[in-house]
């Protein structure tokens, strides 16, 4: 869990970033989309103890992409550090501020495809969230796709007919739940060391093409390679 010196936070001036300060969601501009996505401190790395990931594995929570990439920098921690201490001590505001910020999108784009994907390092349903707490339907941003990867199976049945499409993430103790996706025909996420060509007598993607899941076909593996801290984890959430 990484330290917090201060439960207070400074408004952040805008929460979504743009696709293009990430590494793999700037490979969504070949396919001409506009992307935007959402950091928070991931897990319960925040002065509360409160999980922002509800379905993370002890492997997981270890192998987080949170400190890779540019997450390894200082600032950019801290920055999603600070965002997320907004979250969890003004709610409504944090809300109100990103509703605006997805209409403004909205309209701004209005003629573009555009993708939104709110957890990018959390597992929190945003949706409902918007919807209990100010009364925003953010679904109903009809030019916005939004799509995420989730350890909630639950979500993965919810949201099945919206346009919020949802990837589930595999982890070294949810393979009942793998199996009941598969079986679904919902596209299951999963890290390897190295892609094989499928996976449980299923075909596997390439996931590090692009970010833009709701493009892959249906009923897939999702096959994302070791990053981070994950390239040398022995603890069963990377298939070797």
């Amino acid at each position: 869990m990484i330290p917090m010196e201060t439960t207070t936070f400074k408004r952040p001036s805008s929460l979504l970033a743009k696709g293009s300060t990430n590494a793999k969601l700037s490979k969504n501009s070949k396919y001409d989309y506009e992307s935007y996505i959402l950091y928070l401190a991931p897990y319960n790395q925040n002065s509360l103890g409160v999980n922002l990931c509800g379905g993370a594995s002890k492997g997981c929570a270890s192998d987080c992409l949170f400190t890779s990439g540019r997450g390894a920098f200082s600032n950019v921690m801290n920055a999603r550090i600070n965002k997320t201490e907004y979250f969890l001590h003004s709610r409504v505001e944090f809300l109100e501020q990103l509703a605006e910020e997805l209409r403004q999108i909205s309209r701004k784009g209005e003629g573009k495809k555009i993708s939104v994907r709110l957890n990018g390092t959390s597992d929190i349903d945003w949706v409902k969230m918007f919807q209990s707490t100010i009364g925003f339907d953010i679904l109903g941003l009809q030019n916005i796709q939004f799509y995420d990867y989730t350890k909630i199976v639950s979500r993965m049945d919810k949201y099945a007919d919206s346009n919020y499409q949802l990837t589930f993430s595999r982890s070294e103790d949810n393979d009942d739940k793998v199996d009941y996706c598969i079986s679904k025909g919902y596209n299951v996420a999963i890290v390897f060391s190295e892609l094989p060509s499928e996976y449980k007598g299923v075909r596997v993607v390439d996931g590090d093409e692009s970010d833009l899941r709701f493009l892959d076909d249906k009923g897939v593996i999702v096959g994302l390679k070791a990053k981070g801290k994950a390239r040398k984890s022995d603890n069963g959430f990377v298939i070797r």
